[in-house]
């Protein structure tokens, strides 16, 4: 019997923040992307098992990264984002 199992990356949310931020990589002061990624074990290409949650707060033109803990990353969702959509 053969198995086919990974790990990665599953369900990404994103939200906007509501103003502007200065990027002090690539100078620009645009609205910055909050991002809360989980990733997955999987089993037949069917996630499964969650392994852990990864937080970032990054700039949509250079990607200048910046990671955060749960309870800020909640925070910031909370007092100073919305939903992001794209093509919007």
């Amino acid at each position: 019997m053969i198995f086919i199992a990974g790990a990665g990356p599953g369900k990404v949310e994103k939200y906007v923040t509501r103003k502007t931020v200065h990027c002090f990589h690539c100078n620009n002061d645009t609205p910055w992307i909050l991002e809360k990624t989980k990733y997955y074990v999987s089993l037949f290409f069917i996630p499964v098992v969650p392994v852990k949650t990864q937080y970032r707060f990054y700039c949509p033109i250079c990607g200048n990264t910046r990671q955060l803990e749960k309870e800020e990353f909640n925070r910031m969702v909370k007092f100073e984002a919305e939903p992001w959509r794209a093509g919007e």
